[in-house]
């Protein structure tokens, strides 16, 4: 019995979906801690960066996952 054989850019497609999943966690981690931690900046602006960077995280998100589902 055979092994089947593996797709050789395997190693370089778990690499950009590591590194897109830790894009996505550092900018909702980020979202967050500009609402959480007291930083200088008036209210509304703290929270349209905040607002900015989880539309940048769902938009890496959906950009990664329609460039991986193989179609």
């Amino acid at each position: 019995m055979s092994l089947p054989p593996t797709d050789p850019r395997a190693g370089e497609i778990a690499r950009k979906k590591l590194t897109l999943a830790i894009v996505c966690s550092a900018l909702v981690i980020g979202a967050l801690l500009l609402l959480v931690l007291p930083v200088k900046l008036p209210l509304p602006l703290r929270l349209g960066l905040a607002f900015t960077d989880l539309v940048a995280a769902a938009a890496v998100w959906l950009v990664g996952r329609q460039h991986f589902s193989g179609k």
